[in-house]
């Protein structure tokens, strides 16, 4: 295995400067905004583009990157991705309500909420019912 395709290990400099000063640097600016701002969830479109055909031909690579930046993933804070729609091919499109540690049923109640007033959500035309099995959704 390539060496630099490899994670890096634990007591790596690159893996202890991001746990030890990218993360704590991350989180209090999400903890400041969130504070000052007196919110209890930033709500962003998890992908900023939407979503290609497979059919379509790849985007060039090199042109950074093509959504927001994976909050929950670089501040280890709770992320609840909710449908919101569809693109114009039929494509689902989502959004993610981020909130700061132990925010887990703030972000459920949000989701919900968010998906009784909306009904976005719609079954796939393509996965029927298993046989003795109903699938309803909320009109």
């Amino acid at each position: 295995m390539n060496r630099e395709a490899a994670a890096p290990a634990l007591d790596d400099y690159r893996y202890t400067a991001a746990r030890d000063h990218g993360l704590p640097l991350v989180r209090a600016v999400i903890d400041g905004v969130m504070a000052a701002q007196t919110l209890d969830a930033l709500v962003y479109p998890t992908n900023a583009r939407r979503a290609p055909l497979i059919s379509d031909p790849p985007l060039p690579s090199g042109g950074g990157p093509e959504f927001p930046a994976p909050l929950a993933n670089i501040t280890g804070y709770p992320d609840l991705v909710v449908p919101v729609g569809f693109t114009g091919n039929g494509l689902p499109v989502t959004i993610s309500f981020l909130g700061p540690a132990f925010s887990e049923g703030k972000l459920l109640a949000f989701g919900y909420s968010f998906e009784q007033l909306t009904h976005a959500r719609r079954l796939p035309v393509h996965t029927p019912p298993l046989p003795g099995e109903a699938i309803r959704l909320p009109q």
